[in-house]
């Protein structure tokens, strides 16, 4: 027998609102972007797909349905790395651009960039030239990576050789 918090539930209009704000506030991301979409929770986590509800006939028995949207952690809504990556491109504030290949790498291996950046603290977009790399953590150390463990570089896989 399942859990409450193994399975899918439909997000409160409310809890929409709550999620759709923090992105606003927090990001600039217009909430007008998420029209059309739905939004699920399963646990700590909260997902969403551009379907129509209506299309899910049995929540309970779904695996896994759209793009892993939040994290709900004890201090913050934690945006994950894929949501960024589609979403990332429509933020207007709290977004660090990455100046070097050095920084993107040591961000991509999951390590921490010892640097101010012109950001509030707490969860930021993390880019480098155009491209959305994922969520970093900025505090007074500097900007730690959130890239999951799955989907970190090596950085072997940079090291020019001399020919």
């Amino acid at each position: 027998m399942s859990r409450k918090g193994d399975r899918y539930e439909f997000c409160s209009n409310g809890e929409v609102k709550e999620y759709l704000r923090y992105l606003e506030d927090r990001f600039g991301i217009p909430a007008r972007l998420f029209k059309g979409y739905t939004f699920l929770k399963k646990g700590k986590n909260i997902w969403i797909f551009s379907g129509d509800p209506s299309t899910i006939r049995d929540i309970g028995r779904i695996e896994t349905i759209g793009v892993k949207f939040l994290t709900i952690t004890r201090k913050a809504l934690k945006p994950t790395t894929t949501f960024l990556q589609i979403f990332g491109k429509y933020a207007t504030k709290n977004i660090v651009n990455l100046e070097s290949e050095e920084e993107m790498i040591q961000f991509m291996v999951g390590g921490l960039i010892k640097k101010k950046f012109n950001v509030e603290k707490g969860y930021v977009i993390v880019k480098y030239k155009d491209d959305v790399l994922g969520c970093g953590l900025y505090s007074d150390v500097g900007l730690i990576s959130q890239i999951p463990k799955a989907k970190r570089v090596d950085e072997r896989w940079f090291k020019r050789t001399e020919e």
